[in-house]
């Protein structure tokens, strides 16, 4: 079985740093790509330090201070086009910690602009995509006088002049990883509103099974920023790591966060034989979503059987002639409920409100349907142009608009089609959920201590 590093061990290289910034997302779940990187410089003998301001517990000028009086020789700034802005205010206070750290940009916007993002974020490296390896290859050739060209997946500018290498190979084995350090992330403490604030357990714990995603949709960037092809971990492995959490943080309920998990369903039968073969009661479930045409009754009650109580549809749209790049069979929903109903398992829609191209009656097919195919839950998302998809880029025609972009504003419209946008997102929340049964649903799912996170979240949803 792999554990985690050992905490008792004395490391003999310097300390880096990792800060996750926050967003205006409503709902906190760890940050697997830095516990992933933290655990990978814990095996290569750094220390480590571990910022995930999303939790809401520090401040910036905390978190500053605090790195003032540590002085780690390296800092990680982790950025995502909606935690565009507080990566600017972040990157600016550390130029003025009181040392000259050195600062490495990772994540998905930095790369797809790395050669931007060593400007606007004043950074001396970009770390591109998957970066587990290329990390530790430029710190070690950092700490060895090494030349850091000769490293592949990254950027940086010495004297003034921008070198960006070529992109470094990606894990291919996902096994070879450690799992994330959950020593340093504590899973336990973090806010009672995860990913899909509707849980039946808490406090939850998120898991990868599995990397990549073969289908290109044009409003996703998982495929520029992980590949085509799919990487998946062993089984046991990945179970083993389920109890872990469990056993030692206290998790009751496991959030597998892979982008596309029921496409090889070999994979997920064999996950619930692995959580079946083990005797132990766990809650689970997909929040990114599952794809529709995957969903069958063989499989739910499989996955039921093995402790999974809801599935998340990835339905977007009902409009064919919008074109997201999937297929969706809309005329399957309503069995696919209806069998969730027999086996005793919810279900969540998860849809888009305003993709590129869609009339108002489209976008209100859309909504009315939604409360037709017996759902229980439905989370109605504003289209956000992301960098590294097809529409996104399409969408972003001035830099300056990142900072505009994040989880509930309706970016890259004039003025009057973003209200517009956003009166159809509050209109199909209202209509969703204004209703006897799903009121009383949320009331039975809804747990005391997250009483205000909701009320915050759907005030968001409704009001922007």
């Amino acid at each position: 079985m792999r554990s985690e590093f050992d905490m008792s061990r004395k490391t003999h290289r310097p300390t880096m740093a990792l800060i996750y910034p926050p967003t205006n997302a409503v709902t906190v779940s760890p940050s697997l790509g830095l516990g992933y990187l933290a655990a990978c410089l814990q095996q290569a003998d750094y220390g480590v330090q571990l910022y995930d301001l999303a939790r809401r517990h520090m401040t910036f000028k905390q978190m500053v201070r605090q790195l003032a009086e540590t002085r780690p020789k390296y800092i990680g700034l982790s950025i995502s086009t909606p935690n565009y802005h507080n990566s600017s205010k972040i990157a600016q206070m550390l130029r003025s910690l009181p040392y000259r750290p050195t600062i490495i940009l990772g994540g998905p916007h930095v790369s797809v602009y790395p050669r931007a993002a060593l400007t606007e974020f004043d950074g001396d490296y970009v770390l591109k995509k998957e970066s587990e390896y290329s990390l530790i290859e430029l710190l070690n050739t950092l700490e060895d006088g090494g030349d850091p060209s000769g490293v592949n997946g990254i950027a940086f500018k010495p004297n003034g002049e921008i070198i960006e290498t070529e992109d470094a190979p990606i894990p291919r084995d996902l096994d070879e990883l450690p799992w994330p350090a959950w020593n340093l992330i504590q899973p336990q403490v973090y806010p009672p509103i995860p990913h899909q604030l509707f849980v039946k357990n808490l406090p939850v714990a998120p898991v990868l099974t599995s990397r990549g995603c073969p289908f290109n949709c044009n409003f996703c960037a998982s495929t520029y920023l992980f590949g085509a092809k799919i990487r998946r971990r062993d089984l046991k492995d990945v179970v083993d790591e389920m109890f872990y959490l469990v056993d030692n943080f206290g998790i009751k309920e496991i959030h597998i966060e892979d982008d596309n998990p029921t496409l090889v369903k070999k994979h997920i039968y064999g996950l619930c034989d692995e959580l079946l073969s083990r005797d132990r009661p766990l809650s689970w479930k997909f929040p990114n979503g599952i794809m529709v045409k995957t969903a069958d009754e063989e499989l739910l009650r499989k996955m039921r059987k093995a402790g999974c109580y809801q599935i998340s549809l990835g339905i977007e749209t009902v409009n064919e002639e919008t074109e997201i790049g999937k297929d969706v069979p809309i005329g399957r929903l309503k069995d696919i409920t209806k069998i969730a109903k027999e086996i005793g398992m919810q279900t969540n829609g998860l849809f888009v409100v305003g993709l590129p191209n869609e009339t108002d009656n489209m976008i209100k097919r859309t909504i009315e349907q939604a409360r037709q195919f017996g759902l229980d839950f439905a989370h109605f998302g504003a289209y956000v142009p992301l960098p590294g998809s097809s529409w996104g880029e399409e969408a972003i025609k001035d830099r300056s608009d990142f900072a505009q972009i994040n989880f509930f504003s309706v970016t890259q419209r004039k003025d009057d089609d973003a209200k517009r946008v956003k009166g159809y997102q509050r209109s199909a929340v209202l209509g969703f959920y204004l209703r006897p049964r799903s009121i009383w649903r949320i009331l039975k799912m809804l747990k005391p201590r997250q009483l205000s996170g909701f009320l915050y979240t759907f005030r968001r949803y409704v009001f922007g």
